[in-house]
């Protein structure tokens, strides 16, 4: 950003800042008291009284170091608005999460964008013997070009929302077998009500996914933090290893650390 785009951004007016923060949020989800102090110019003090007063109005929800896009506890977005939002997060979110996958693994893949990204990786990369299960019809057909791959589509009631099973019938078969790690997705995460989800179905489905897995991977982008949704899945304490993206501040990070909770930011691809 240049000099001059800089300061025509410290004149705008408070509506305009407002207005502006708003087309933030509605394109990454969420903002940091940094990121908009950079961009305005302006002192974290001031920045935080302006989220303040915008949270005042119901216009977004504060987070520790920032804010989020105001949502309701039952909103859920529709999966093509989810498959390009923060798209770069997700590739790299997988890209981590890949790392974590061993030669010989029993693989759980839970429904989900983030978790599509981590199966075109599985089926792309050079991992060995391999078993992937997943409830996700998206993932298993990206899966299946792979021969090498041992693939198990874990049936039961289609939901064509989600594009993946669901129901007593894909919690049982999931109940009888056992995976080294599983990687599931959730709407929201915070440190009050843990990892939540709009949808009572969906939640008791990532809690069999979590039952029958040795290791828990939850895949989540900085947007999905500081919320909550209707239904919790999980304390915190059940999930191995939450993996985000890189704008999740280290002072952010570190109130999970400090609640026993590992967290991997992916790096950034400009960086690479």
């Amino acid at each position: 950003m240049d000099s001059h785009t800089n300061g025509n951004k410290k004149r705008l007016s408070i509506e305009k800042r407002k207005q502006y923060i708003l087309s933030l949020l509605d394109k990454q989800g969420s903002v940091t008291v940094s990121e908009l102090s950079e961009c305005f110019q302006m002192s974290d003090v001031s920045i935080r009284k302006l989220l303040i007063a915008m949270e005042n109005e119901s216009l977004l929800q504060r987070t520790w170091g920032g804010a989020t896009k105001l949502t309701r506890a039952t909103n859920e977005l529709s999966y093509p608005m989810r498959e390009t939002r923060n798209l770069a997060e997700k590739i790299a979110i997988a890209k981590a999460a890949y790392g974590y996958i061993e030669d010989g693994d029993a693989v759980y893949l839970d429904s989900g964008t983030t978790t599509l990204e981590l199966a075109k990786m599985i089926a792309q990369g050079d991992k060995q013997n391999l078993l992937i299960a997943t409830n996700a019809l998206d993932h298993a057909r990206e899966l299946q070009v792979n021969p090498e791959l041992n693939v198990i589509m874990v049936g039961g009631e289609i939901r064509p929302d989600v594009r993946a099973c669901s129901g007593y019938i894909t919690n049982d078969i999931i109940r009888q077998l056992i995976f080294d790690k599983g990687f599931i997705g959730v709407e929201h995460i915070s440190l009050e009500h843990s990892f939540t989800t709009p949808n009572m179905r969906d939640a008791e489905l990532k809690r069999t996914i979590i039952q029958s897995s040795k290791q828990n991977y939850v895949l989540a982008d900085y947007s999905k933090f500081w919320n909550d949704s209707l239904v919790q899945i999980v304390p915190l304490q059940q999930i191995y290893r939450v993996i985000t993206d890189w704008h999740m501040p280290d002072t952010e990070r570190a109130l999970f650390v400090e609640k026993g909770i590992d967290i991997t930011a992916a790096v950034s691809p400009a960086l690479f």
